[in-house]
């Protein structure tokens, strides 16, 4: 067991509240170090700053990992239209948010519930930025209403990952609304798609079956985790897709914990 792992099982022991965001402050900052500019509790609320300058607030402590690491290398000027497919409680969308600027457009799809109110309140605590557009939704290869695994900041996913394998008592089946990545597309107008952050716990390869015309079109770089469905990494099938879609540079990198593609042409 890795010493991040045994620190999220005592952190899961420890009830809601602001000591759990001081403990998870502090263990963040001793687990990135030089990695993130600073990482407390300010007014309340979790705060994290990039290196990059960044600031992202939260009612909720957050692993700020993917902002320390996912991102370093990933170019957007201000202006640029990004999708963060699977949301989450905000934190990437906020940094994705402060990096294209008020001229910008981030569109964030989070599906689950529990999420959706966190992810509301901190858009409200970083100032509402008027770049953002959450959809409550989930991205899937067809339009319609799916079963969906709801479990929270914990995981939630259209498909029964090893996690939900794992520990069923974790989430609740509901039923949430999907469309495609093209339908968006097609829906709010987009001529460019500078990027897309994909974490959907499992549903990336249904995600981008129904995403092939938008990427092809606009070749956006991409970081799309992998995970385990019914025993199987969709690893293969995700980077077999990619390169349907002329993807020719694809990485493969463990990002945030879990092995991820980094996807250019």
């Amino acid at each position: 067991m890795s010493l991040k792992e045994l620190g999220r099982k005592i952190y899961q022991r420890l009830p809601e509240g602001a000591f759990r965001r001081r403990a998870a402050a502090l263990a963040y900052r001793r687990l990135y170090g030089r990695a993130l500019a600073g990482c407390a509790v300010e007014g309340g609320l979790f705060t994290v700053r990039t290196n990059d300058g960044v600031v992202v607030r939260s009612v909720k402590d957050f692993d700020p990992e993917a902002l320390v690491a996912d991102f370093v290398d990933v170019a957007l000027a201000p202006g640029a239209v990004v999708m963060d497919i699977g949301g989450n409680i905000g934190a990437a969308t906020l940094y994705l948010a402060a990096k294209v600027g008020a001229g910008g457009l981030v569109l964030a799809y989070e599906p689950d519930a529990a999420n959706l109110e966190v992810f509301r309140r901190n858009l409200e605590v970083n100032g509402a930025p008027s770049q953002v557009q959450l959809v409550p939704k989930g991205l899937s290869d067809r339009e319609g209403v799916l079963e969906f695994f709801a479990g929270g900041n914990y995981t939630s996913s259209l498909c029964q990952t090893n996690y939900i394998a794992g520990d069923r008592r974790k989430y609740h089946v509901v039923q949430i609304p999907v469309t495609t990545l093209d339908a968006e597309a097609a829906r709010l107008g987009l001529t460019r798609l500078d990027f897309v952050k994909m974490d959907i716990e499992g549903a990336e390869v249904a995600a981008l079956k129904g995403a092939q015309q938008t990427l092809t079109r606009f070749h956006p770089p991409l970081i799309v985790e992998t995970h385990v469905v019914d025993g199987r990494s969709t690893a293969e099938a995700v980077e077999q897709l990619l390169r349907a879609c002329g993807y020719r540079q694809l990485v493969r990198q463990n990002l945030a914990e879990t092995p991820a593609l980094r996807a250019s042409l």
